[in-house]
């Protein structure tokens, strides 16, 4: 269970993302588009499957992976994420998706029930201690033979080639945009500095808690920018 540190932090998570949702849903983004159409085809298709989406918003990636399991529990944080998600699921026919409120931290999962795990841009959110007990819980909550799959931002705090690379791109793509460029430069690097909010990691320092957890067949790919994808078996 969490803290009190950390219910602060989920508190505040909350308060954020809730009015951050409309602007969310409606925000175009060719990037963030290409890693859910990643994950869903690394997903494929499995008729039998029950899969959980951790930090679902409002059903950028559970709607598409619904077409390819059999049912989707869909969990946010924000109240508002979920009501923009059922309003979607009412209008598009969608049955096989169950949106709930809750967190990864927070929301129960009956351990050895899930065929799949799934998330997009939320475990950068969470804490180094979080992530790591994230790591445990998902394998827990796996069947044998059950996946984890995720796509994140995935840089660590500068202390490789690889994260300057990352860090140095993604100044020079805000940059470009101008005023406003310039501004979230200040704001990021404030994010990422601090640790604030923006709390990422790299696929090497993923892998090691994931290994550490008990998961095989860790598999890594980077995709665009910062964003990479990972994907894991319980055995």
């Amino acid at each position: 269970m969490p803290n009190a540190k950390e219910k602060l932090g989920l508190a505040l998570q909350r308060i954020v993302w809730s009015r951050r949702a409309t602007s969310w849903d409606e925000m175009q983004n060719p990037g963030l588009q290409r890693v859910v159409d990643l994950l869903v085809d690394r997903v494929g298709d499995r008729p039998d499957c029950l899969a959980v989406d951790l930090g679902c918003g409002s059903g950028q990636l559970s709607i598409p992976l619904s077409k390819h399991v059999s049912k989707v529990i869909a969990l946010d944080i924000a109240p508002k994420m979920i009501e923009l998600l059922r309003d979607k699921l009412s209008g598009l026919g969608v049955n096989n998706i169950v949106a709930a409120v809750g967190s990864v931290q927070e929301y129960g999962i009956t351990n050895g029930t899930v065929d799949l795990l799934v998330s997009n841009y939320v475990l950068h959110h969470l804490s180094d201690k979080e992530k790591r007990a994230f790591a445990f819980d998902a394998f827990r909550w796996l069947k044998p033979g059950g996946e984890l799959i995720f796509g994140d931002m995935m840089f660590g705090r500068g202390g490789t080639p690889e994260d300057r690379k990352v860090i140095a791109d993604k100044v020079k793509q805000m940059a470009k945009m101008g005023l406003g460029g310039y501004w979230r430069i200040i704001k990021n690097g404030f994010r990422y500095m601090f640790r604030f909010q923006e709390k990422p990691i790299s696929q090497q320092a993923w892998t090691e808690l994931l290994r550490e957890a008990g998961f095989v067949d860790i598999e890594v790919e980077r995709i665009v920018a910062e964003a990479g994808i990972i994907k894991a078996r319980r055995p």
